[in-house]
């Protein structure tokens, strides 16, 4: 083989490695492709050559990043195949709390006019979730200074703890008003318990002498029928004396807690407010919530993104012990599920911390103030106990739709008055 054949045959093959190490190594695609000018205000961490996901599916890359006229313009390279319709959403995210960022596309209507190669479209400006946390703790800061210095929202809760007080007043007025006619009834049981008691130990005494044979009674039993009606005349009166002391037992085993939440979302500016009761039954792990959930005037014009549709029952029945709690039914105005952990529930001062979410809606699809919602309705937080009434935290609330950071405030107090009206309905309901 001749020496320039050798030199063309090398030649050739260090241009094909060549051309394949740019085609692996430099990112060069040969699929044809398309090129969008997406605008923004803020790309914080968006690489060069991010993925670009339609529906969860990689369509391109970011090709490159510029500024143009005091904007930020994200280039994406998609593929010729992928066509956009108007009214499409671009948007930056990250796969996780700490994963990379990439371009997340929304398609448009389908009825829509198709967006052409080259277009300059406007892309969503989403808060980076370092920025979230900043907001969210100082929010959690602004909030306790509220309360603590009796500021704006410090005023809003006090009113709401009168209006409580003024509801538990007059719960208790009536509690107050039945309460002759409870003592009376429990000084009666007692009365008569006590009464029944004396009677069967003289009972059981009689009745030991008849079965021996003495006395004028123990004759007259010797009559197998007369002696057979007795025995059975006293053993239903000992059965009487213990349903009487059960009936008694359970007027003090409901325990019954009022429950406040206060929501507050810092970016949008908007409350909510649910009050509740927690019915907690003698078995010790199972309990009931009723109550009404973002209370407020049905009439009331709407903020631009309050989506918090007002006035909804809220009806659980649950499960709990010393670490969990778990319930289940109309949460919020819709069939769903809700979880509280205490994973440190046996470690001193981490015990204070509850980890809490909330499924609801699955088959939301409906439109509420101007914005249509489709996906199911998920909340989740972390809060802080401070004594036994009042705890703090801060929470994600819709995420999948709103994604909204709120603060929350929880006061709980315990009912003495309403508890023991519930053991006297149990006590009726039982007879």
């Amino acid at each position: 083989m001749k020496q320039e054949t050798k030199v063309g045959i090398f030649t050739i093959i260090g241009v094909a490695l060549f051309g394949f190490s740019l085609y692996f190594l430099g990112g060069i695609s040969v699929t044809k492709s398309y090129d969008l000018n997406i605008k923004f205000q803020d790309v914080s961490g968006l690489p060069l050559k991010a993925a670009v996901k339609l529906a969860g599916v990689e369509v391109g890359r970011v090709k490159k990043i510029k500024i143009e006229n005091g904007q930020v313009i994200v280039v994406a390279e998609l593929n010729e195949d992928v066509r956009l319709h108007q009214g499409a959403r671009f948007s930056v995210v990250m796969t996780g709390i700490i994963g990379s960022k990439y371009l997340r596309v929304v398609q448009g209507p389908v009825g829509a006019a198709l967006i052409e190669p080259g277009a300059y479209v406007e892309g969503t400006d989403e808060i980076p979730m370092d920025v979230m946390i900043a907001q969210t703790m100082g929010s959690i800061k602004e909030f306790v200074d509220s309360v603590n210095n009796n500021g704006q929202m410090g005023t809003q809760l006090n009113q709401t703890m009168v209006e409580i007080r003024q509801l538990s007043t007059n719960l208790n007025q009536m509690v107050a008003a039945l309460r002759p006619y409870i003592t009376s009834s429990v000084q009666n049981l007692d009365v008569a318990s006590a009464h029944l008691t004396e009677l069967m130990a003289k009972a059981d005494a009689l009745l030991e002498g008849i079965n021996k044979g003495e006395g004028v009674i123990g004759g007259l039993m010797k009559d197998k029928t007369m002696k057979d009606d007795v025995k059975q005349s006293l053993t239903d009166l000992k059965v009487t004396l213990a349903d009487v002391k059960q009936f008694v037992g359970k007027m003090n085993r409901f325990r019954v807690d009022w429950n406040y939440d206060f929501f507050y979302m810092p970016q949008d500016k908007i409350s909510t407010s649910d009050l509740g009761l927690d019915i907690y039954t003698p078995s010790g792990y199972t309990f009931y919530h009723v109550g009404m959930a973002n209370l407020g005037n049905e009439d009331d014009a709407l903020k631009e993104k309050d989506y918090y549709e007002k006035n909804k029952f809220d009806v659980r029945l649950g499960l709990y012990n010393d670490w969990a709690k778990f319930s289940a039914g109309l949460i919020r105005g819709a069939g769903g599920v809700a979880v509280e952990l205490k994973p440190f529930y046996k470690q001193r001062f981490l015990d204070r911390l509850t980890f809490s979410a909330e499924a609801t809606d699955f088959g939301r699809d409906r439109v509420i103030n101007g914005r249509e919602f489709n996906k199911p309705n998920l909340s989740y937080g972390v809060d802080f106990r401070f004594n036994r009434f009042f705890r703090a935290g801060a929470w994600m609330r819709d995420v999948l739709e709103t994604n909204n950071a709120a603060v929350r405030a929880n006061v709980t107090f315990t009912d003495e008055d309403i508890s023991s009206f519930f053991g006297l309905a149990a006590v009726a309901g039982s007879r």
